[in-house]
């Protein structure tokens, strides 16, 4: 009877982890094009307003403010379009009023389209792919950074999968090579945690696979939204920085998209 008793325990012990064992097998089956889905996923809105305040330092330490108001929103491939985002500056003084519209396209090799409105010349001007890598207003991130990438666009891998000694819990971390040619940027590194599966951690690498800015990311939770708070960027090559901070954000509060025109741009920011 005792035996019988230790059989089944065992058989018991040994089916838990078996299963056990399966669950983590199937984790790991993930690819990295599948996590990084599920990333776009974890923090996707239907829309979203927020201000957004950057702090501009310098490697000597000097700070300069920028303040906008952005509004966004995500069509998730409806009418070819991934998202659309408005921009809206309203601090410094002498910056106020200049805006921005990014449009990003769904269709595979479909470039994004960016608008630049100055108040001073009254007209609306259309970016080039190539001023899309700008700095934005003269932050860390430039104008494409601000807009949502594609996951088309890159080439994806996994370059590491266990306990991330950066972040403190267990994470992936996917590297991803842009396609084409003209990127400012070799590849980047996501740091995404396993538990909430957004990226905590960037790692920018420039064209020579050299470290170029590492991105720091803190996450708030809106409304069992996942959305950013604040991000510092840090340009290792020129010791510059940038703090983002978010506020105010409101979401899936049905922006219409009329909205996202270059008219909207000219008239200001929406009462």
């Amino acid at each position: 009877m005792r035996n019988s008793i230790v059989w089944r325990l065992g058989l018991i012990f040994c089916l838990l982890f078996f299963y056990s064992d399966m669950g983590f097998a199937e984790e790991k089956k993930l690819t990295a094009l599948e996590i990084m889905k599920r990333v776009d996923e974890a923090n996707m809105t239907m829309d979203q307003t927020s201000t957004v305040t950057m702090h501009l330092i310098d490697e000597l330490g000097s700070r300069r403010k920028v303040e906008t108001y952005r509004l966004h929103k995500h069509y998730g491939g409806k009418d070819g379009f991934d998202s659309k985002s408005i921009f809206f500056t309203e601090f410094p003084p002498d910056a106020k009023g200049i805006g921005f519209l990014i449009w990003d396209y769904a269709i595979e090799e479909k470039p994004d389209d960016l608008w630049l409105y100055l108040p001073a010349l009254r007209s609306v001007r259309r970016m080039t792919t190539r001023g899309q890598h700008d700095a934005f207003m003269g932050s860390d991130l430039t104008f494409a950074d601000m807009g949502d990438r594609r996951l088309d666009e890159d080439d994806h891998h996994i370059f590491f999968d266990g306990m991330c000694r950066q972040l403190k819990e267990p994470c992936y971390v996917i590297e991803s090579v842009p396609k084409e040619q003209d990127s400012p940027y070799g590849k980047k590194r996501f740091f995404i945690s396993k538990k909430d599966e957004i990226a905590r951690k960037i790692e920018f690498y420039d064209r020579n696979m050299n470290p170029l800015k590492i991105q720091l990311i803190i996450w708030q939770r809106i409304e069992d939204i996942l959305v950013w708070k604040r991000s510092e960027i840090i340009n290792v090559q020129t010791r510059h920085r940038t703090i983002f901070e978010i506020s105010g954000v409101k979401i899936n509060a049905g922006l219409r998209d009329a909205l996202f025109t270059d008219r909207t741009l000219v008239r200001g920011k929406p009462s």
